[in-house]
């Protein structure tokens, strides 16, 4: 993980063996009833330990591609009290994925895929951002087992009960509105941007002309609604902005 700033939460500087505690007393608490500053807060705690067991299991790294076509994307948001950070895994599989907190991750098999293409790396970051900022995120990782794992997490390191649920999570997929809904908030900030919002049907038709091979995308693709319904809506909504 890279360092949190000084200046960023207290849970951070109370080190592992006493966060629980204070995750148990403030978290839960700012996450219900705190303000709008207070709940990302409290979000972007609780997902920082979420994504050490992820980078924990799974092998990740910076890109200087990644960081500045996420930069164009973040750079359009309206809320700028979200901070996110993204990074490439060595997953092996096609996907990606937003944990709470901002904590966004791209396999470099998918990055690959998408070669040249700015824009469809583009699509695919805004999409996950999107998971993110309409709490989509929180409602696939923040349920009550991980969190109850989370607040007993031992000083010698992360549960292996907590490290299953965390991977079972990351290839369970959204419902089919959840997917669409972040499909158009993709397209409107791909664009805003400065990107073509049609690289995510292109990378989508891609897709899809992989999908005569067998199980090409694990658990991940299997569960999003299917490809040419969602590339005839993106050409949809781009043709509705023009």
């Amino acid at each position: 993980m890279d360092p949190i700033p000084a200046n960023r939460s207290l849970a951070y500087m109370l080190g592992r063996k006493s966060a629980p505690l204070f995750f148990k007393a403030n978290w839960v608490h700012k996450s219900l009833a705190g303000t709008e500053t207070e709940k990302i807060e409290a979000e972007f705690q609780m997902g920082y330990l979420l994504a050490q067991v992820y980078e924990g299991n799974v092998p990740v790294l910076g890109n200087n591609r990644l960081a500045e076509i996420s930069g164009k994307l973040t750079a359009c948001l309206t809320n700028r009290n979200r901070r996110h950070r993204f990074k490439l895994d060595q997953s092996g599989e096609l996907n990606a994925c937003a944990i709470p907190g901002g904590f966004i991750y791209l396999s470099e098999k998918l990055f690959d895929l998408c070669g040249e293409d700015s824009d469809a790396i583009a699509f695919v970051i805004a999409h996950e951002i999107a998971h993110g900022i309409h709490g989509d995120a929180n409602k696939r990782f923040l349920t009550k087992a991980v969190i109850n794992g989370l607040l007993r997490l031992p000083t010698r390191g992360i549960s292996p009960v907590v490290q299953q649920m965390l991977a079972q999570l990351v290839q369970q997929g959204y419902s089919r509105e959840q997917e669409y809904r972040a499909d158009r908030f993709a397209v409107a900030l791909s664009r805003a941007a400065g990107f073509d919002p049609l690289g995510g049907a292109r990378l989508f038709s891609n897709l899809f002309q992989l999908s005569s091979s067998p199980n090409p995308f694990g658990a991940y693709f299997s569960s999003h609604p299917a490809m040419p319904d969602r590339i005839s809506r993106i050409e949809k909504r781009v043709a509705e902005l023009r």
